[in-house]
């Protein structure tokens, strides 16, 4: 019988129909994440960067910090950074909602020898908490400048040409949007939660590079005051939260959006934990995903399910059919792992992130797992309207 060859063997031992099946599932999972990975994440490596010109000189940044909190450690690391900026018309307006006097004191301080340094402040009420974006509203109306950049309290531009680069962004366009990079912190999940950072940004910078944008990064992101006013500012729904996304998916378009990424561009951050903090954040982020255009949702989830489902056929083939739909099966899983990894090395590239590639295989596989366990987290767990402190 073994001179019928393995196609036989299927037919005689009641196979065939499953190999068929199970190739099948396999074969069109793994050509649909090879057009992920090459066709639309491998556009990343090949963006380039708006080039100078004499128009960026002359735009001015404010740049937005909201306070929510007495960090000291803001006002001796980042804030020095942000003031530190080459770009000529510019200026960091904080907006201090901390009710810390010394706090206060010492931004009244550092503003006597500081002129690109203002500040507004809030007073809280415990009746009526200061969401992020009442916070962010208050500093684009304190602004000097129609060019708005974002960021927060842990977060530190990675050079002094930062201004300068959203300068770049900002001509002939209404939103800019920028990487943010998580800095290495202590503990075994410092690699993993790093890499993990690398490839949630690689999904919405890969569809702004095709002309899609849809969100940014609240640490790194900009856009004019003409855009926010005419978009009546931050009115979606009921959340305190949905700056980066919810509003970005509404005001950004391909002709009025542009991408600054890598060197100079990048933002670093803080982080405050381990895997639960990670975890944490993100939860409170996909509390908005139900409010995403469905181009969004379609094109995430089609490529998150397929790879979920193209590790499951190949581990399905490999132990239940005969040893050549074995290796075909592996020889499939070693080719996506080969190509997703050379991707997203150039990604990392592209995006002058650190993260150590070397746990990517581990994150990739085990992701789909964890977005399923928020998926029926977001199904499940009561619905809420997100504090100031959670935003």
């Amino acid at each position: 019988m073994n001179d019928l060859g393995f196609l036989n063997n299927f037919v005689v031992e009641g196979y065939l129909w499953q190999s068929l099946v199970g190739l099948g599932v396999l074969v069109v999972a793994f050509v649909v994440q090879m057009c992920y990975r090459v066709f639309h994440f491998g556009r990343i490596a090949s963006y380039r960067n708006p080039k100078p010109s004499p128009e960026a000189e002359e735009i001015g940044i404010s740049v937005i910090v909201p306070l929510f909190e007495a960090d000291f450690r803001f006002l001796d690391e980042s804030l020095p950074v942000l003031l530190a900026q080459r770009h000529k018309a510019y200026e960091v307006v904080l907006v201090n909602v901390t009710g810390n006097e010394d706090f206060t004191e010492q931004i009244k301080l550092l503003k006597i020898t500081n002129p690109r340094l203002s500040s507004t402040i809030m007073r809280a009420d415990p009746l009526f908490p200061i969401s992020t974006k009442m916070a962010l509203n208050v500093g684009i109306k304190a602004a000097r400048y129609d060019h708005l950049v974002f960021t927060l309290p842990d977060c530190a531009p990675r050079s002094e040409r930062w201004a300068e680069i959203f300068a770049r962004g900002f001509v002939g366009h209404d939103v800019v949007l920028g990487y943010t990079s998580l800095l290495p912190f202590k503990g075994v999940w410092s690699r993993a939660v790093r890499v993990a950072n690398l490839e949630l940004a690689a999904r919405w910078v890969a569809t702004a590079v095709e002309g899609h944008p849809w969100r940014g990064e609240l640490t790194n992101l900009g856009f004019t005051k003409s855009a926010y006013y005419g978009a009546r500012g931050f009115n979606f729904l009921n959340l305190n939260m949905g700056e980066d996304d919810l509003f970005v998916s509404k005001i950004a378009t391909r002709e009025n959006t542009s991408i600054v990424l890598g060197g100079p561009a990048v933002m670093t951050r803080r982080v405050w934990g381990g895997l639960g903090w990670w975890r944490d954040e993100r939860y409170k982020h996909t509390a908005k995903h139900r409010h995403y255009p469905l181009r969004v949702k379609w094109t995430t989830g089609v490529e998150l399910w397929s790879r979920a489902l193209f590790f499951l056929s190949a581990v399905g083939v490999a132990l239940l059919l005969p040893s050549v739909a074995g290796y075909v099966a592996l020889g499939l899983f070693v080719v996506r792992e080969i190509v997703a990894m050379l991707v997203a090395a150039r990604t990392a590239r592209r995006l002058s992130e650190r993260a150590p590639l070397w746990v990517y295989p581990l994150y990739d596989i085990m992701s789909p797992a964890f977005e399923l366990i928020l998926y029926i987290k977001r199904i499940f767990a009561p619905k809420r309207t997100w504090s100031s402190k959670n935003t």
